[in-house]
C-alpha cells in the first residue's frame, strides 16, 4: 500500500473524530442549558498550565497529562 494514502488516511480519522467530539461536546452543553464544567491542560515544554472551572476536573486533567507525559518517557526510553 502507499504510504501517503495510509498517512491520508489516518489524518482523515482523526479529523472526523475531533468533529465527532466537537459535535458531542456541543450537544452535550445544549442539553444541559450551558452550565457545564471543563477543564484544559496546555503543556509548554516542560511545564504544564492547568484551568478551568472545576476543581475537580483541573485535578483529573492534571493527572492525565502526567499520565501521558510519564508514558510518552517510558516508551522513549524503551525505544532507545
Amino acid at each position: 500500500m502507499d504510504p501517503y494514502y495510509l498517512a491520508g488516511m489516518g489524518l482523515l480519522l482523526v479529523l472526523v473524530g475531533f468533529a465527532l467530539l466537537v459535535v458531542g461536546v456541543l450537544r452535550a452543553a445544549m442539553k444541559s442549558g450551558g452550565e457545564g464544567k471543563g477543564a484544559v491542560v496546555v503543556v509548554v515544554g516542560p511545564v504544564p498550565i492547568a484551568f478551568g472551572n472545576d476543581r475537580r476536573l483541573v485535578a483529573l486533567a492534571m493527572a492525565l497529562a502526567a499520565a501521558a507525559i510519564a508514558a510518552f518517557v517510558v516508551l522513549e526510553v524503551v525505544r532507545a
